[in-house]
């Protein structure tokens, strides 16, 4: 509970009013920590898309790299979904300092790096309405990543 809520209260401090987007913010955990599928959520179509777009599915048989492509992909689908994923990961950022293994630290940071600020270009570019937020949350993610890269490479 407190994660969803922390990226909405932050999307909120940041000037968020789309409540799709909020709902989406708030949700976009349950499929993947709950028995339930996007489609039993009694939701509008635009937060149950958003939702199914930003629930990670693992294939059979796929490498973790063909997954977390095909889930960037998929995330693509829905605004909702691409802005909630660039808060998801500026939190998961603020917040793994401590937690994770330096090897786990390092593997979160590659990949922000290669797939949460092309996310980020992604939104500012079709969303230009959200560039200001995503100037705001790049800052913050980029700042930690900083830091944390300065540790690590002691």
């Amino acid at each position: 509970m407190i994660h969803p809520m922390t990226l909405a209260l932050h999307g909120i401090s940041l000037g968020m009013t789309d409540d799709n987007l909020m709902a989406v913010m708030l949700l976009h955990d349950v499929c993947e920590d709950c028995p339930v599928c996007p489609d039993e959520l009694p939701v509008n179509e635009t937060v149950r898309r958003g939702v199914d777009c930003i629930t990670k599915k693992h294939l059979d048989g796929e490498a973790k790299l063909e997954t977390m492509k095909r889930y960037m992909k998929d995330i693509r689908g829905s605004r909702e979904a691409c802005i909630a994923k660039v808060f998801d990961r500026c939190h998961n950022v603020s917040s793994m300092a401590g937690v994770f293994s330096e090897k786990r630290l390092q593997a979160y940071i590659t990949e922000t790096k290669d797939f949460i600020y092309p996310l980020m270009e992604h939104v500012k570019e079709d969303y230009p309405e959200y560039d200001t937020m995503m100037y705001a949350l790049e800052y913050q993610i980029t700042s930690i990543i900083k830091s944390l890269e300065t540790k690590l490479h002691q």
